[in-house]
């Protein structure tokens, strides 16, 4: 009896110990082809991988579920890389240019949430002696483990202008954002429903505008973006007529809301909800915060500079902005106030719209 509680004892510490040695990262990109790991509690950067034949360009990030792999779109958006993030390793290569075919992809994949398989719109273009012909677009689908010369294992066609892939955490759907947004089958392409933006009918407002392609679920599992409108009944010299709302899509319910929360007085590129679901936090010139109960504003201040991208942490106790420059700032929730700047290593070409993305695993060395 003695040995057995001293081998259960032995299990708990070293799983005690395991679990003490998770850390939670940030993830970013920046030109000419890198990815940059960060420890935001540190506040430093922990590693940096060279991606291979990148072509100087980083477009959106997806890492694993257990940080072991960061997926990376680049090489001008004809390339989807994974790299080991131990080891900096190339582990996974799909290039989409097929002979005389042209394909590219527009920012839009994503990781199937039982890491098996990824999602990644592209725009395809033949190439003719004296023309280009336009081929439909499609979603091409991947076997991770395919290794370096991946080729999709199935396709299907998809609406125009994608510029996001969700998955939804059970893995039955995948969301594509676009003018509407449109709820698809992952297996057979099937469009099942239509969540209406470009296609909204709400009495005297203009068509939506949005412009978001930075994937900033991670904490909630809640896609939500900036949507500008105009409220028609209204003269066009007039700030009330200038709308500016917050659109969210629960990736594990499919719940889809719009709310306005303000009078547009500022440009927000992206949004992140927080984790206890009371606020959403955006960022460009300024960083904004939203009360999420009442939709209203319920705080913005300056930065230093233009960031696209914001995510947060797991607690919700700092707000992270990146993108655009060379740095990645870091903000208290609840007074807005920087408290955290860390500059990416020597050669930074920029994050330009490179995704922020957070991940947690056993704590890198």
């Amino acid at each position: 009896m003695r040995n057995i509680l001293i081998s259960l004892a032995a299990v708990f510490l070293l799983s005690q110990q395991a679990r003490a040695e998770m850390t939670e990262y940030l993830i970013t990109g920046t030109k000419p082809g890198y990815i940059h790991i960060l420890d935001m509690k540190k506040q430093e950067v922990v590693r940096s991988l060279k991606i291979p034949n990148a072509g100087r360009t980083v477009y959106s990030l997806a890492p694993s579920r257990d940080g072991k792999i960061i997926y990376v779109l680049t090489n001008r958006m004809k390339s989807l890389v994974g790299l080991d993030s131990d080891t900096g390793k190339q582990v996974f290569r799909a290039d989409f240019v097929e002979g005389d075919i042209r394909r590219q992809a527009f920012y839009a994949f994503d990781l199937s949430r039982d890491g098996k398989e990824l999602y990644v719109y592209q725009l395809s273009t033949k190439i003719k002696l004296s023309e280009y012909e336009q081929l439909p677009t499609r979603i091409a689908v991947y076997d991770t483990s395919s290794g370096l010369e991946a080729k999709p294992v199935r396709t299907f066609d998809a609406p125009r202008r994608i510029h996001m892939l969700m998955t939804s955490k059970d893995d039955k759907w995948l969301y594509a954002a676009g003018f509407d947004i449109y709820k698809m089958n992952p297996k057979t392409g099937e469009i099942v429903e239509t969540l209406p933006l470009r296609n909204w009918t709400l009495k005297n407002r203009s068509l939506p505008d949005v412009l978001d392609f930075w994937p900033l679920w991670d904490q909630t599992d809640i896609f939500s973006t900036p949507v500008y409108s105009v409220q028609t009944d209204k003269a066009a010299d007039d700030p009330e007529a200038y709308k500016t709302g917050l659109l969210t899509l629960d990736l594990d319910t499919g719940k889809y809301e719009i709310k306005d929360f303000e009078n547009t007085a500022v440009l927000i590129f992206s949004t992140v909800i927080s984790p206890n679901g009371k606020y959403a936090f955006g960022t460009y010139t300024q960083l904004t915060k939203i009360d999420l109960a009442t939709s209203r504003l319920a705080g913005r201040v300056d930065q230093d500079h233009t960031y696209y991208a914001v995510n947060i942490s797991s607690d919700g106790s700092q707000v992270y902005v990146g993108g655009a420059a060379c740095d990645v700032a870091t903000y208290d929730p609840d007074s807005l106030k920087k408290i955290g700047q860390i500059f990416l290593p020597k050669g930074c070409g920029d994050q330009s719209t490179a995704s922020l993305r957070m991940m947690k695993r056993e704590t890198l060395k």
